[in-house]
């Protein structure tokens, strides 16, 4: 059903925004996420073992990001973005309870000793159409973004569990460029929900790019980025599970990134 209101809303764009970049244009981009994971992890096992992950923590790690966007002037065809980011966090803050007779042995329910580790490798494809170009500057982007979602969590011999799932999501993305100092001002955002579960990708960004270097032109970005994964266990019809079983899952990372770029 979900891939039926994906293919609905691409034909309802290329409808009623039938506009596309009146060239040819490729943007390259490469840097690191110095972010902090916040929210929390709960799930019941077999109705024998119940934990809580709390995944706040003050620890920085540094995830790298890539991605590579194309534009053209060919109507009624969407351009095309493509982005990667791999994210990786590891706790102690785990509450073990329920029949603590059934945890493994040498783990109590209030073991200090257990590690979580989580890892959530995101591939986004987004097709979009650029239904604002202003000469002054102004450009307004907006479309659609397939979410490919890989996740790997392990609570030491308590728990482990790797799924995949897919993830449409609204995009849209807004920017400013001041030609005469080459810095061009953009934000963009992915946002889905209905009602039980919410995912949403949003970023803010300052970038420098050297348009007097010809034909390639290299740069340099700077902003900050703010994920929030929300699941409510198998529930969602739109969002799949991103962790398997009766798991509850919110999970938000934040903060600064930097990194390279090209253009051409």
């Amino acid at each position: 059903m979900r891939f039926i209101m994906i293919f609905l809303w691409m034909i309802l764009l290329s409808a009623v925004m039938p506009l596309s970049a009146d060239q040819w244009k490729v943007d390259i981009g490469a840097g690191v996420w110095n972010n902090t994971v916040s929210g929390a992890i709960k799930s019941t096992l077999n109705q024998t073992i119940y934990f809580k992950d709390n995944l706040t923590t003050n620890e920085n790690q540094q995830d790298g990001y890539f991605y590579v966007s194309l534009s053209h002037p060919i109507p009624l065809l969407p351009n095309a973005r493509l982005e990667y980011v791999n994210l990786n966090t590891t706790n102690r803050d785990i509450e073990l309870g329920a029949h603590t007779t059934y945890l493994p042995s040498g783990i109590s329910a209030t073991s200090s000793s257990v590690q979580s580790s989580l890892e959530m490798r995101q591939y986004d494809a987004i097709l979009f159409y650029n239904v604002i170009d202003q000469p002054a500057g102004v450009t307004l982007d907006l479309g659609l973004d397939l979410k490919y979602l890989l996740t790997d969590y392990h609570i030491d011999s308590v728990f482990s569990s790797s799924d995949s799932t897919i993830v449409p999501l609204i995009y849209a993305k807004g920017r400013v460029d001041i030609p005469v100092m080459d810095i061009g001002i953009e934000a963009d955002g992915k946002f889905i929900t209905d009602g039980s579960s919410t995912v949403y990708d949003l970023r803010f960004k300052v970038d420098y790019t050297m348009t007097f270097i010809p034909i390639v032109h290299p740069g340099l970005e700077l902003g900050y980025r703010v994920e929030q994964f929300t699941s409510k266990g198998e529930e969602s019809a739109l969002i799949g599970p991103i962790l398997s079983g009766k798991t509850d899952s919110d999970i938000g990372f934040s903060g600064f990134y930097g990194g390279v770029k090209v253009c051409f």
